[in-house]
């Protein structure tokens, strides 16, 4: 063998380099390269040993296989470029376009000489390495008469998205990397395209195929990969092709979870005490599930900007212990777009090993109803026991107890919140699926028809009772109920049944709050007179046209019965252990609150509220310091002012990396969400942030809310459309706006800052919500 390898014809030596090696795996996979050879880095030795013999030497080999009518490109293929932890990119020679034996013979030189130039020489000290490391092949490929050249990553280098970018330039790929010329570009995922450019140089079809032909190469090559291509018009070339040395491992956060767990602002101190309870019981989950994996509570979710984002990278490795890739974890982060195709999820050995440890799981929850059953009585019994009326006489340190001791019961509590919803979800959709095959829509299906206790833990019914015995008072009566105190309320004579049941009614439902995750917000049981309202303005469900289908109007088998029952059961089941954690978790306000008491008369805070503004790790240190360590005051007024200056701010659903990202001002002409219950809508907007905000809500307005929880139900049988900052298809101003059959638009960034009286269409088809005015959208936006 002389100086020279065909890259098509020969078996390479690992001297021929990695840009060489890959570019011959390329070809046995049966991709097109154009004809090229690699001179291997044993003539660079002989160059840098100044063998005089080696140029005649390589000339004449040249002569023999260079084609005089064709120009050639002359690359470098060393070997140390192009790895994982180093890429080399820019540092060696390229010489495009050279025609002629004398013409590639000086460019092969031109190559060898640039590993001794002041860069190399510094990338190689950077890294550590040092010249003597270096070794040199040089390739030398037949140019492609290029129509459209450019890249292809099967990754987002940036932020480690699983999708394929491809970026050209008309004609040669060189124009790439020249000043000022910008490359059209496309994004594909899962089949979908995020980006699509209009160019007329490069056929559609013919970005599909590098698309098609990038991800086979990571697939066969098992790595990510950037890839360099050329098209003449007629067929597609691959130039080379690398693994991805600079592809983003860092932490990537999504809020889609948290829209439902822990919407909105979260002030610091439920910050410090939510996040840690409940990722300590999403682990335990996961570890049931999988046995052992990277998951860690203190890892899983993080806040930006006073909003609880979710870590979807440690939730990936998750998946990868499992033997599942870890781009899965995006189908959680609902960024997956209609028509796109999922990624296969195909068991592997990883998986295998996790069997046992899954079947098990499968098992035992197949069988859990039981065990929930047994232990939320228990876990109730617990909690009621909390004596939270006798908090002011105790001391910091027994205050400090009673919040550990509440803690640790609320967390068992909030495990069965998490497996609960997951095991209704699942039996729920296997049902679905068996009713599909009877010809039954799961929506038209009564689920639970005749479930006793149900309506135990849902405020509307009981509001549907109060609300029809007080329109039977007279009109005056009325008036005198909605206008008075609480307690003018309980002494007006003969309305003793009546004032009874709403006295019941609080004390069942007064742990509800505008959100149930926010032990700041005060519940309903702190605002009996807003309660005299919501009964005075409720306005019942309107019924559905139609009777629903019932269990017992079709045939069934013994699969379908099992997963009907099981349905139902976790249904109820999913309604009781979420009122349970509400009650559970509410009781924090007032163990903290008497320390903010405590607090306020030391003069350390003004307010005994300031409390929530200080974190849980702050507040046990000033609770039994003698003296404060700290300017709690200063703390919770930088807190207070930047919770009102970040209150409005848009949010990106993604968040790569630890690093805030930068705020930004958006357009409000139209805002764009998800369409979650269809229909059109015109009104006027009535925005509400709590239950202080509800009188204003008039007939037919258009509901605008950050979020919505089940004490907010009441509202919906006034609104004409209702528009959330969050949610997804399954939150709860999401069901509530199907059973009234009204419009509803959900994670639609900025809908806070629209102003009382904005005249807003709402798309439930589209998800698109049109402000209607000639005005500047800036004028639309509510003051902070």
């Amino acid at each position: 063998m002389g100086l020279l390898y065909n890259i098509q014809k020969h078996r390479l030596p690992a001297s021929a380099g990695n840009k060489a090696l890959n570019l011959r795996r390329l070809h046995n996979m049966g991709i097109r390269i154009p004809v090229g050879y690699v001179c291997d880095w044993k003539a660079y030795q002989r160059y840098l040993n100044n063998d005089v013999s080696l140029v005649e030497e390589l000339r004449a080999e040249l002569g023999r296989k260079l084609d005089p009518g064709k120009n050639y490109a002359v690359r470098s293929s060393a070997n140390i470029e192009d790895s994982l932890d180093r890429s080399f990119a820019g540092q060696f020679k390229s010489v495009l376009n050279v025609r002629g034996v004398d013409g590639v013979l000086q460019a092969v030189w031109s190559v060898w000489s640039s590993t001794q130039s002041h860069s190399v020489r510094s990338y190689l000290e950077k890294n550590q390495l040092s010249i003597q490391d270096l070794s040199m092949a040089v390739i030398i490929q037949e140019m492609v008469a290029s129509q459209a050249s450019g890249v292809a990553l099967s990754r987002n280098p940036v932020t480690g998205a699983d999708e394929v970018i491809v970026e050209a330039v008309q004609g040669f790929g060189d124009a790439l990397v020249q000043g000022g010329v910008t490359p059209s570009r496309w994004v594909n995922k899962w089949g979908n395209w995020l980006a699509k450019s209009e160019t007329v140089f490069l056929p559609l079809q013919v970005v599909e195929e590098i698309v098609n032909k990038t991800r086979e190469i990571t697939r066969r090559l098992k790595m990510h990969v950037d890839i360099e291509w050329a098209y003449d018009g007629k067929d597609l070339y691959l130039l080379q092709a690398r693994e991805i040395t600079t592809l983003n491992q860092r932490n990537v956060y999504s809020n889609h979870i948290s829209k439902e767990m822990l919407p909105g602002i979260i002030k610091p101190l439920i910050d410090s005490v939510n996040i840690p309870l409940v990722c300590t019981m999403w682990v335990r989950f996961m570890t049931e599930m999988i046995g052992k994996n990277r998951a860690r509570p203190e890892e899983l979710a993080r806040s930006f900007y006073y909003r609880v984002y979710f870590n979807m990278g440690v939730l990936g490795k998750v998946f990868e212990d499992v033997g599942m890739p870890a781009e899965s974890v995006e189908l959680m982060m609902n960024v997956l777009p209609d028509g796109a195709i999922k990624p296969s999820m195909k068991p592997t050995t990883k998986t295998m090993l996790r069997l046992p440890n899954m079947m098990k799981f499968a098992v035992e929850k197949w069988f859990f109803a039981p065990k929930m059953r047994k232990a939320l009585p228990q876990l109730e019994d617990e909690l009621r026991r909390f004596d939270y009326h006798s908090v002011e006489g105790l001391s910091e340190k027994a205050l400090l107890n009673e919040i550990d001791r509440l803690h640790d019961i609320v967390q068992n509590v909030a495990y069965y919140n998490i497996v609960g919803p997951i095991l209704m979800g699942m039996f729920s959709s296997g049902l679905k699926s068996q009713l599909k095959k009877l010809w039954v829509d799961f929506s038209n299906f009564d689920l639970m028809q005749d479930y006793p206790g149900i309506e135990a833990y849902d405020p509307k019914t009981y509001l549907y009772d109060l609300s029809r015995r007080f329109m039977e008072f007279p009109g005056e009566l009325q008036e005198r109920i909605r206008t008075a105190t609480y307690a003018d309320f309980q002494n007006l004579p003969g309305l003793e049944d009546f004032q009874s049941r709403v006295a019941e009614f609080i004390a069942r439902f007064g742990h509800l709050s505008d959100n149930g995750n926010d032990f700041s917000s005060a519940p309903w049981r702190e605002s009996p007179e807003m309660v005299i309202q919501l009964i005075a303005n409720f306005v019942p469900v309107k019924e559905e046209g139609g009777r629903k289908i019932k269990f017992g109007d079709i045939k069934t088998g013994v699969l379908t019965r099992a997963l009907y029952h099981r349905a139902r059961e976790f249904r109820y089941l999913r309604e009781r252990v979420s009122s349970l954690y509400t009650f559970g978790y509410g009781l924090f306000r007032y163990y903290y609150l008497a320390i903010g008491k405590i607090l306020v008369r030391r003069g350390w805070l003004d307010d005994p509220s300031d409390i929530f503004y200080l974190t849980d790790a702050e507040v046990r240190i000033a609770a039994v310091a003698g003296e404060p360590l700290a300017d709690y005051r200063c703390i919770v007024e930088q807190h207070k002012k930047d919770i009102e200056r970040y209150r409005d701010i848009p949010l990106p659903p993604i968040i790569y990396g630890d690093e805030p990202p930068p705020v930004q001002d958006p357009s409000l002409e139209k805002l764009i969400g998800i369409p979650t219950s269809i229909g059109h809508y015109t009104g006027k907007v009535a925005s509400v942030r709590g239950i202080q905000d509800f009188p204003k809500v008039k007939q037919g307005d258009v509901l605008v809310i950050p979020y919505s929880d089940v004490g907010w139900t009441p509202l919906f049988a006034r609104a004409g459309a209702v528009i959330s900052e969050s949610g997804g298809l399954l939150s709860h101003s999401s069901i509530v706006a199907r059973e009234y059959n009204i419009p509803a638009v959900v994670s639609a960034d900025g809908a806070m800052r629209l102003q009382d009286g904005t005249m807003v269409t709402v798309n439930g088809h589209t998800g698109e919500v049109i402000i209607h005015s000639t005005e500047t959208p800036g004028e639309f936006y509510a003051s902070s």
